[in-house]
């Protein structure tokens, strides 16, 4: 009997080990070799982080560990989706900065950190949302706010007046998970990489832009080169194919405003506000083409009639409203941009205008 568990013991023993050196060694959702918490740590210190898009990083799970990670809240802090990713500590001459902007971000995303701040008594003294138009368009809503469901629920009873003082505070593990060394799940999804030799791997540097994709220490992106060095026409070659197929994103099967996801954002502000949290609200730029474009379609209106409810949601609440959808305040042009919806470092700052000071 002893013998037949010693013959299996050697025979499975090799396969634990290639088990585990496969988990380790790919380690494709940042869980043994590299964790989101040391991430952060880096970041923390000041580096910037190098090899992010390449291992299809989760950006939700890095600014919880990020903003778990923080002695003391900072005091200006941007949210919205990637459309805000260019703001940076020197546009508003603070190093007490963080840029929260997630992609593809919706109401939820903006509750969810909220909610992560408001747990963790790390409200910033200045908030500035970025609102995008489709921000309430049901029909564009998408699963990835759920990586923070905890954060975005707890936010939500607070606001609704109905969380209970005995409720824990909500808490997302971004550190090593030991369990995963042998996980056969984990496994077969990381074996599947190894011919691609695809695996999270990161590097830590100085400089504030290098060839590749670079997350900054203040959470503001610096593009990759290609990005940064993009030819205009291909911009506008991009921005022509969408518009002939119709597409703006995320504004199709838009109908109309959502008042849910606007009553929300409005219950937001309110609380923000009544926390001693200066709001201000930032509406990015459309290009020229594609501004022009939104103008003509009657589909695509409803951004127009979205820029006037919020001027209107600024007005009524006192609050500072900079930017607008229409790109002719700010002086933007095609070689602006980077792709058909973002717009260059460079020209960022210019975007940040007053509309609507606060009272």
């Amino acid at each position: 009997m002893i013998k037949k568990w010693l013959k299996a013991a050697l025979f499975l023993l090799p396969l634990l080990i290639f088990i585990g050196w496969v988990n380790w060694y790919v380690d494709s959702y940042a869980l043994l070799r590299v964790t989101y918490d040391g991430i952060a740590a880096q970041m923390a210190a000041g580096k910037h982080v190098e090899g992010l898009e390449d291992s299809d990083y989760n950006d939700r799970n890095l600014l919880a560990a990020r903003i778990g990670g923080m002695e003391e809240p900072p005091q200006v802090m941007v949210l919205g989706s990637s459309r805000v990713y260019t703001f940076d500590h020197t546009m508003f001459g603070t190093d007490s900065f963080y840029n929260a902007g997630l992609s593809e971000a919706t109401i939820y995303d903006l509750l969810a950190v909220c909610g992560m701040a408001v747990s963790q008594n790390k409200l910033p003294a200045t908030a500035v949302i970025g609102v995008d138009p489709f921000l309430f368009n049901t029909s564009h809503d998408n699963e990835k706010w759920k990586e923070l469901e905890s954060y975005a629920n707890y936010m939500s009873l607070t606001l609704d007046g109905k969380l209970s003082p005995e409720l824990a505070r909500p808490h997302k593990d971004t550190g090593r998970d030991w369990g995963k060394t042998v996980s056969l799940d984990y496994f077969r999804y990381n074996i599947t990489l190894l011919p691609e030799k695809k695996r999270f791997a990161v590097s830590y540097t100085d400089d504030w832009v290098t060839e590749g994709y670079l997350k900054h220490s203040d959470g503001s992106v610096s593009y990759q080169r290609e990005l940064r060095e993009v030819d205009p026409s291909d911009v506008e070659e991009m921005t022509r194919q969408a518009m002939e197929e119709h597409v703006v994103y995320r504004m199709t099967d838009y109908r109309s405003i959502d008042e849910g996801h606007f009553s929300q954002f409005s219950e937001l502000v309110d609380y923000l506000q009544e926390a001693g949290v200066e709001v201000i609200l930032y509406l990015p730029p459309y290009s020229p083409m594609m501004y022009n474009y939104i103008e003509s379609e009657e589909a695509f209106r409803i951004a127009l009639e979205v820029e006037e409810k919020v001027k209107n949601l600024a007005a009524e609440k006192g609050i500072a409203l900079y930017g607008s959808y229409d790109p002719a305040g700010c002086g933007l042009e095609m070689t602006d941009l980077y792709d058909v919806y973002h717009v260059k470092t460079e020209k960022t700052a210019d975007t940040y205008y007053p509309v609507i000071e606060a009272r």
